[in-house]
């Protein structure tokens, strides 16, 4: 009989150990569950919110740095040197319409400066002096002065007319000397299209050549923004800046004659079709269709279409 009691006594003892250890790991595992769920809610309210702010960007930034947190640091972007002062925008497209595309040279050519400034030279042409005249006659009722010839247009030749603002301080005839002199040099345009130049009147001319003050250069260079200081072809008109044929350009330095040679031998390139290009090699000539009133970019100043004139020759352009 007491065998019998001890015997119920531990069964009933090991049924209660069995039970409360059961209904524990319940507990347990419900608890952890619970903390999992939370966990995971937490989780993706984080995310939804790192999301939501990391997509909020400002529209006005010119450029960011993301990091995986929110902050986003905004990158000054520097505008280019402004040329002598002025609000020019390398955006506004400058002679966009000039000619054929951008291309760069496969060919650099390299000469001593000596050997550089010699081949500015023309015979009979002073470019240093540049047909200026001091105290000029102007007639305030009359706007522009005509070069004035009968010459017959001639379908095998380029045929151009000039004139001048008659605020303007060149001579005409000497300008028109000068300007024949440039185009039809053995070193020019007449030697890569295989046609001369000669003046005939407007009404007879396949282009004009326009000497222009500032001003009036930007109400004929419209809608191209010449902005004062610099020249443009538009349609059939080469419209010649009167301030850069008196200043240059910054990398000529007081070199004028290889300036007023490049100034007309690069719009007469626009106007016979040719693009802008960029320097081939620093301390190389620089190209003529290349816009060197802005900056040579390591070349050296150059008015001549050695260039083009191999190029077209070669096709050894990209």
């Amino acid at each position: 009989m007491e065998k019998r009691n001890t015997l119920l006594l531990g069964t009933t003892f090991v049924f209660i150990f069995c039970s409360i250890y059961l209904i524990t790991n319940l507990l347990f595992e419900e608890k952890t569950e619970n903390i999992a769920v939370l966990s995971a809610e937490k989780e993706t309210s984080i995310n939804s919110e790192v999301d939501t702010t990391v997509q909020i960007e400002d529209p006005t930034a010119t450029a960011t740095t993301t990091t995986p947190t929110t902050t986003t640091t905004t990158i000054p972007i520097s505008l280019p040197e402004e040329e002598l002062g002025t609000s020019y925008n390398d955006n506004l497209g400058i002679g966009e319409s000039d000619g054929a595309e951008v291309f760069i040279s496969n060919l650099a050519i390299f000469v001593t400066e000596d050997e550089r400034r010699s081949r500015t030279k023309i015979e009979t042409v002073d470019l240093d002096r540049g047909c200026l005249i001091e105290n000029k006659d102007i007639n305030p009722d009359v706007q522009w002065e005509l070069l004035k010839n009968s010459n017959s247009y001639i379908s095998d030749t380029i045929n151009i007319s000039l004139k001048i603002e008659a605020e303007v301080g060149i001579e005409l005839e000497c300008a028109a000397n000068l300007i024949l002199k440039v185009l039809n040099d053995s070193r020019g345009w007449s030697s890569i299209i295989d046609k001369e130049f000669q003046f005939t009147s407007l009404e007879k001319s396949d282009f004009e050549i326009i000497f222009a003050t500032p001003n009036t250069v930007d109400e004929l260079c419209a809608p191209l923004a010449t902005n004062g200081i610099y020249s443009c072809r538009i349609d059939n008109r080469v419209v010649l800046n009167y301030f850069r044929w008196l200043s240059g350009a910054r990398d000529f330095g007081t070199d004028l004659a290889t300036y007023r040679l490049y100034l007309i031998n690069h719009e007469v390139g626009h106007m016979l079709g040719w693009g802008h290009t960029t320097c081939p090699a620093e301390g190389a000539l620089a190209p003529l269709m290349m816009q060197q009133s802005k900056s040579t970019n390591g070349c050296l100043p150059y008015g001549w279409p050695t260039y083009e004139r191999l190029e077209n020759i070669f096709d050894i352009q990209d």
